[in-house]
């Protein structure tokens, strides 16, 4: 079959590594678009908070200063509080959210998104925050393990009381270069790798040398330092929800 305008990546094999129940949206956009969906999830998340931990880190909260918020820079940390009961949990306390997909998992739990900062990145949701006057008031942050600093480090320098919870970790699935020897050695014309810990996990897997040669498509400034650090080049998406990220991999894919 011959790519069309509408369906562009007609003909092209493109490998999503999401967590497994995270790759559905993503790979629905790229059948779309024309591509054949190799899902092989590289990451696999394992929390690290009880659901009494969240509940009492929300509690804690709520004793704290006004203004209070909730800020939430994952879908990852979005999905682990469903432990929490709302709105109870969240009385009293506004909710910011980095980029939509994080906003919509939010919001599928039952949270009042009340601020999403554009693009991936945490600087952006610094700014927002300090704009709306976080820093004369406390902040929770619940993230996972390698999480970085730089939005705490700004809401502090800014005069907030910052609350960190560590959620979760990301962990590399298990036989995961089992799994991806077979897809490269049929081939590949793109991979997505959208976290760092999802680059590490591949690459230790199977080696930079296998992304050689490929489009492999990131979202945000740390995981696309990640790739740099191994010598790949990577295409950045601008935007990190899931048509963002295939609009990405047609634009690099083009015929």
């Amino acid at each position: 079959m011959t790519a069309t305008p509408s369906r562009p990546l007609t003909g092209r094999r493109v490998l999503v590594t999401r967590a497994a129940g995270q790759a559905a949206s993503l790979s629905q956009e790229l059948r779309q678009l024309g591509a054949a969906v190799v899902e092989i999830p590289a990451i696999a998340i394992q929390p690290v908070a009880s659901a009494g931990e969240l509940r009492a880190a929300a509690r804690s909260l709520r004793g704290h200063r006004p203004p209070r918020w909730l800020a939430v820079t994952s879908s990852n940390a979005a999905e682990l509080l469903r432990a929490l009961s709302l709105p109870e949990d969240l009385a009293g306390i506004r909710v910011a959210a980095v980029g939509e997909p994080t906003a919509r998992a939010l919001r599928d739990i039952g949270a009042n998104v009340e601020l999403v900062a554009p693009g991936t990145g945490a600087g952006a949701l610094a700014d927002q925050l300090i704009g709306a006057g976080a820093g004369s008031g406390a902040v929770w942050l619940p993230q996972g393990e390698a999480a970085r600093i730089e939005l705490g480090e700004r809401l502090v320098q800014a005069g907030a009381d910052v609350v960190v919870t560590v959620c979760y970790r990301t962990v590399p699935v298990t036989g995961l270069r089992r799994l991806l020897i077979p897809a490269f050695a049929e081939r590949v014309d793109a991979v997505t790798l959208l976290s760092p810990s999802a680059v590490e996990a591949v690459i230790a897997a199977v080696g930079s040398g296998a992304l050689c040669g490929l489009s492999v498509v990131c979202v945000g400034r740390t995981t696309a330092a990640a790739l740099r650090r191994h010598g790949l080049t990577p295409v950045v998406a601008t935007r990190g929800d899931a048509e963002g990220v295939a609009a990405a991999v047609a634009g690099a894919l083009r015929w």
